[in-house]
């Protein structure tokens, strides 16, 4: 597919066959690479093509279902032959005992809501103690004359 465009002047401008003239020019950046994706050693020369370098990621992330389907299958139809079906007996109807533990309702609480016990929060107001000392006057802000002090 040829990408013709028209510059502002009018002339044609075959994209393709720029890419395909400039593919072994040095890209810009530092990532040691030609404008068609080849690894770059010293000097400019290629180290891995592109097609290595696709290669060696498409290996490591290389999906289960794309080239072993077979495989799978094989194995998955061995799995099913090796399958035992182990019976388990019917459990009984046993409800387990709710612990009855009774529930502080204070007189402010809202109706229908439980207050939890243990929370984080009360744990950690039960341990804390805050004290606040009065601060001298003298040092707030603002407490200062405003407006002129020396002429």
């Amino acid at each position: 597919m040829a990408a013709n465009h028209r510059t502002a002047r009018g002339t044609m401008i075959d994209i393709d066959r720029i890419r395909l003239a400039n593919e072994q020019t040095i890209a810009v950046g530092n990532m040691k690479v030609n404008a068609r994706g080849d690894q770059l050693g010293t000097g400019g020369k290629i180290i891995k093509t592109r097609q290595q370098i696709m290669a060696e990621k498409n290996k490591l992330h290389k999906s289960p279902l794309a080239d072993d389907s077979d495989v799978i299958a094989e194995s998955m139809e061995a799995v099913i032959e090796d399958t035992v079906v182990i019976e388990i007996p019917q459990a009984q109807n046993i409800q387990p005992q709710a612990e009855e533990t009774p529930v502080a309702e204070s007189a402010d609480a809202v109706p229908g809501y439980v207050k939890p016990r243990g929370s984080f929060a009360d744990s950690v107001a039960k341990e804390t103690e805050v004290t606040q000392e009065l601060l001298d006057p003298s040092i707030l802000p603002g407490s200062k004359p405003t407006g002129i002090q020396r002429i």
